[in-house]
């Protein structure tokens, strides 16, 4: 009996030993991510210090972590920010390609489509296929103004009657309840080109009752600008609903310079308490040469259209943080 009972004593001091010696191995953190230049979304200015993970999530952020961690990456000299949320994409066909390489490569983590009027029809079937792969980015998308409308009436290049504007409503509205985050209008394409601004304000009253957005290619980003960014802001104002202006640019020679007219525009609807956010390409104006010599008003000209594209950039960079915030807002 007592060669049993010490026994069973070193077996349970062996087990409690066991217990203390795999207790001490178990690292605090799975990552520490060192010597990093931080930027951390909210606006203030760029840091360095250490990102701890443990559990796939973030778990600290500091000048200085104490502790262990099973793996520890020294990013001197590298930069670490929130993954990028790409507002304005085409990528509808995401569940083909769920691996969605060209976004990661850019550091783009979620991204939103059914921009410029088109998207899936069935919102619902298409979240559940992009579910089932397991894609590499998160997923939103609106319901398009473009899509709703073929489906009713076609490419009729005419008004719509009352029921087809009741009929796009009830499918604007079942996009926003199987997911959709808001409506949007591609408003120089077919079919959406032939609406009226009764049948726009009309559906996107469906998306804004669900507290979705507002996003528009604009109907003329040139030679009526003006005209459309009013338009754009009536439908926004008149429902009380976030407004997004899909790549704000002035794409007609007459009219480069007018940027800051837009702006304005802008600016004095979000002085009225309109909700309005722009988003915009980059690029750099191409210099066009005539017999080899630069012609001195082709050259003005680009000059302006370089101006328009920096004042549009950096005042869509100010609007998203103060209308779209961290982006929390992308789920309803």
């Amino acid at each position: 009996m007592r060669r049993a009972g010490r026994r069973i004593a070193l077996s349970l001091a062996a087990i409690v030993l066991a217990g203390w010696a795999s207790g001490a191995q178990q690292p605090d953190f799975d990552l520490l991510i060192v010597n990093a230049t931080i930027i951390d979304g909210t606006g203030a200015p760029a840091r360095r210090g250490v990102i701890a993970i443990k559990d796939g999530r973030i778990v600290r952020v500091a000048p200085a972590v104490s502790g262990a961690a099973r793996e520890r990456l020294d990013a001197t000299g590298l930069t670490v920010a929130p993954g990028f949320i790409d507002v304005h994409t085409h990528a509808d066909d995401l569940a083909d390609h769920p691996a969605a390489a060209n976004f990661v490569a850019m550091g783009v983590t979620t991204i939103v489509a059914g921009n410029c009027g088109s998207s899936a029809l069935e919102i619902g079937d298409a979240l559940e296929r992009i579910r089932q792969t397991r894609a590499a980015v998160n997923f939103a998308t609106l319901i398009g103004h473009n899509t709703v409308r073929s489906a009713v009436m076609g490419a009729s290049q005419r008004e719509a009657a009352v029921d087809e504007i009741a009929k796009m409503r009830a499918l604007v509205f079942r996009g926003m309840v199987e997911g959709a985050i808001g409506f949007s209008t591609g408003l120089q394409y077919v079919p959406g080109t032939y609406a009226k601004a009764n049948e726009i304000i009309e559906l996107a009253r469906a998306a804004a009752n669900e507290r979705g957005l507002y996003a528009t290619h604009m109907r003329n980003e040139g030679t009526a600008l003006l005209d459309s960014v009013r338009e754009s802001i009536r439908v926004a104002e008149l429902l009380d609903m976030r407004l997004e202006i899909s790549h704000l640019k002035v794409d007609s020679p007459k009219q480069w310079g007018t940027s800051a007219a837009a702006l304005a525009l802008i600016d004095d609807a979000r002085r009225r308490g309109v909700k309005v956010a722009l988003d915009s390409v980059s690029g750099v104006g191409a210099r066009r040469r005539r017999g080899g010599h630069p012609r001195a008003a082709q050259r003005s000209s680009h000059l302006a259209a370089d101006q328009d594209r920096d004042q549009i950039a950096g005042r869509g960079a100010r609007l998203h943080r103060s209308v779209v915030g961290d982006g929390r807002q992308l789920s309803r």
